[in-house]
């Protein structure tokens, strides 16, 4: 079985594959009920499929056929399906026996929808195959497991002379967390430092923010957090628009879908050249708020929440 992705958060949609493998039939079918379910962190299970499965047996060679008959429908398994039984003990082992088995096996797919208010933790795969009153688990079971992830920020507060961010591991396992210190010059050029890091269940853990802007990434990097301020509004440029810079000095922004264009006076495109993204509303000065009123009015600046 594969899960993707194996590290997810509440609300979100994992999606689960499943092949039953029929190319050892020879002169018998099989009707095995099939059952397929999660299990979460306190013990509930959720069935997402409990069906027989018709399995029949592959067609003997002929040996006076000179041209083979195509005996599989084309079924096509995503890389991503491949590229999970590379991790894990289990699941490299079976690469193989996955590969050489791919056309006669049956692939089925499943979803799972993780609640808002999900628990946090380690979900385990149920696969279960019943024929004949013996039942049958996956192969690759030590690895059929996905995670939801949660860690947030608790609090921003000065220590002495620095400044520090806490955060908070809400999961009864480890999850893998990585700090991106941003340095951004006057010139709005950037160098970076990040510090990668497992947090251990229910952890809490300290982050200086005293210099740079510091985000927090976890999920596999898909989520990320702030922590220098708490819920900062930053500037973006529309970035559908195009921006023009003339010989002559003059800078103009010009819609792809129609003719309009703006002309920009120098203080409107220094504003434009700074909302990179991570600008902070609450760093502008006053003069540069009423610039950002009536760009905004235009759809040429726009305010984000990372």
């Amino acid at each position: 079985m594969s899960i993707f992705p194996k590290r997810t958060i509440q609300g979100k949609t994992v999606t689960i594959h499943w092949s039953f493998n029929t190319s050892n039939l020879i002169d018998k079918h099989l009707v095995p009920l099939v059952k397929i379910g999660v299990k979460d962190p306190n013990g509930n299970v959720t069935m997402l499929f409990e069906e027989h499965v018709v399995a029949f047996p592959d067609q003997k060679e002929k040996k006076t056929e000179s041209v083979k008959k195509l005996k599989y429908l084309s079924k096509s398994v995503p890389l991503l399906v491949l590229a999970d039984y590379l991790e894990g003990h289990c699941k490299r082992e079976k690469l193989v026996e996955i590969l050489t088995n791919i056309k006669s096996a049956r692939h089925l797919y499943f979803t799972y929808n993780i609640p808002d208010n999900a628990p946090i933790g380690k979900y385990a795969l149920i696969s279960e195959i019943h024929n004949n009153g013996n039942v049958n688990y996956s192969k690759t079971q030590l690895d059929d497991h996905f995670w939801v992830e949660k860690i947030s920020l608790i609090e921003v507060a000065e220590k002495g002379r620095e400044r520090i961010a806490k955060i908070q591991n809400h999961s009864e396992e480890p999850t893998p967390a990585k700090i991106v210190r941003c340095l951004i010059d006057e010139n709005r050029s950037m160098e970076t430092e990040i510090d990668t890091f497992l947090m251990e269940p229910n952890e809490n853990k300290t982050i200086s923010v005293s210099k740079g802007t510091v985000f927090l990434l976890y999920n596999e990097e898909r989520e990320l957090i702030p922590l220098t301020e708490r819920g900062p509004i930053y500037l973006i440029r529309n970035q559908e628009i195009l921006s023009l810079s003339k010989e002559n000095g003059l800078d103009y922004l010009i819609q792809k879908d129609s003719d309009e264009a703006f002309l920009l006076p120098p203080e409107s495109k220094k504003l434009w050249d700074k909302s990179d993204g991570l600008l902070n509303k609450d760093s502008l000065s006053v003069k540069e708020k009423d610039i950002l009123l009536e760009m905004e009015s235009q759809g040429l600046i726009r305010q984000i929440k990372l």
